[in-house]
């Protein structure tokens, strides 16, 4: 599917490109402004644009207003960090309305409006006597215990066959923290110091927080100035 970013922000176009290249979406082009996003949809036929709305030159709200009359059939979700649009997106019959700093799950819930359905890559994992399947993007993150390797989500905690390195290895998405804790990126919003004052990762929809090694350290912080 070939899908449109449009938003002034470099790193708000690098953070939803990102995640939806997680979700196996790869085609994906960039306007920096109404103007551009108008000239992209009429040239290249995007399948899906993500549009936010406070921008130079042409606001989102006019850019999707021209392009809806052009090109009816083109999904517009509207990415901003305030809602105070949301009546005029949805005027404008807007697959969805997103706000800022957006999160996997309601990514992934737009994504299911406009029809694209079970996009991610999924993990084997155990759940008692049964073996199920589970989407890598649900994971937030992975532990490594004695013998065998939890995966943690937001309901729930799951046994992995798989060893670490060979999780590591299987998507891009995961980061490791720690020798023995991966933490899904999409879910990573910062560090705090625990009671013994060593650095732990804040993940989103999940209490737990893993501590970040030393070595490790820099490649966090890193990743934190870039969402």
């Amino acid at each position: 599917m070939k899908v449109l970013i449009v938003d002034d922000e470099p790193l708000a176009r690098m953070r939803l490109k990102h995640m939806l290249n997680h979700l196996q979406m790869d085609d994906i082009l960039e306007a920096s402004h109404g103007q551009e996003a108008i000239s992209l949809a009429a040239s290249q036929l995007p399948e899906l644009i993500f549009m936010d709305i406070e921008m130079p030159e042409l606001n989102g709200v006019e850019a999707a207003r021209t392009i809806r009359e052009k090109h009816p059939s083109i999904p517009i979700v509207f990415s901003t960090a305030h809602d105070d649009f949301a009546l005029q997106a949805f005027d404008l019959a807007a697959a969805d309305y997103l706000l800022k700093p957006l999160s996997i799950e309601r990514l992934k819930q737009a994504l299911e409006r406009v029809g694209v359905a079970d996009c991610g890559e999924k993990l084997t994992v155990k759940r008692g006597n049964d073996v199920i399947r589970v989407a890598v993007d649900d994971i937030i993150c992975m532990i490594a215990e004695d013998k065998y390797v939890t995966a943690h989500l937001s309901d729930q905690t799951l046994i992995l066959d798989q060893s670490l390195a060979e999780l590591e290895a299987m998507s891009n998405q995961y980061l490791r923290i720690h020798r023995g804790c991966l933490v899904n990126v999409n879910y990573l919003r910062g560090i705090h110091l625990n009671q013994d004052h060593k650095p732990t990762a804040l993940l989103e929809q999940l209490d737990v927080r893993p501590v970040i090694s030393r070595r490790q350290l820099p490649a966090v912080k890193k990743l934190i100035k870039q969402l």
